[in-house]
Order: C-alpha cells, then sequence, then structure tokens
C-alpha cells in the first residue's frame, strides 16, 4: 500500500512539474509590435522598431538584426529601438534573446519590412 502511494505521488509532482513548466515556456515570447510585419517604412528615416520580450531561462538580454546582422543589443524587456535607415527594398528585421556568452537561446522574432 505505501509503494502505491509513494508511486502515486512520484506521478502527481512529475505531472505537476510538467504542467507548471510548460506555462512558463508558453508565456515566454518575443513580439516586435511596430512596425507591423509586411508594412513599409520612408527610405531615408529611421526605423522605429517596438518590441516586448518576456524571457525564457537562460535567456540575458536580446539582440536586433537587420537582414542577419547584428545592429545593436537591447537591455530592456520593453522599449523601442531606432535602426538606421533602410536602404529601398524588403528587409528582415529579428530580435533574438541571448544569453551572457551572447549565444541565441533560440528566442525569436522576426518580420518583415519594405523600404521605399
Amino acid at each position: 500500500m505505501r509503494s502505491k502511494i509513494i508511486c502515486t505521488s512520484c506521478a502527481l509532482l512529475t505531472l505537476g512539474v510538467a504542467l507548471w513548466g510548460s506555462n512558463v515556456l508558453a508565456d515566454a515570447n518575443v513580439k516586435i509590435t511596430s512596425p507591423a510585419d509586411g508594412s513599409k517604412v520612408k527610405t531615408g528615416d529611421p526605423v522605429n522598431v517596438v518590441y516586448t520580450i518576456t524571457p525564457n531561462p537562460g535567456g540575458d538580454h536580446s539582440h536586433i538584426y537587420v537582414n542577419g546582422k547584428e545592429a545593436g543589443i537591447l537591455r530592456k524587456l520593453k522599449s523601442s529601438f531606432s535602426l538606421d535607415p533602410l536602404p529601398v527594398g524588403t528587409h528582415t528585421l529579428c530580435v533574438k534573446v541571448v544569453n551572457k556568452g551572447h549565444a541565441s537561446i533560440g528566442q525569436e522574432s522576426c518580420i518583415k519590412v519594405t523600404s521605399n
């Protein structure tokens, strides 16, 4: 009887940890709130990127990228960053959460904008 209670307790504890852990990960996110994905920006004007971040465990800060090249370091969880004006064309903007060693932890958000 005692071993059944122990097994049941272990199963419930494992289930609870699994459910709690999935909720933590479900809440972790990166959002670029402005500009909107697919929007157009004016050539020659700086691009103001507004973002919010809820980092996963291991995330220390974030980097912002334009077409795969680092454009800046983001230290705040909710703020904005002004990018230099973009040349004419379509561009990919990404915010990636990184660890203390500046390595991506796989948490990111990307959008495309067209400068014209």
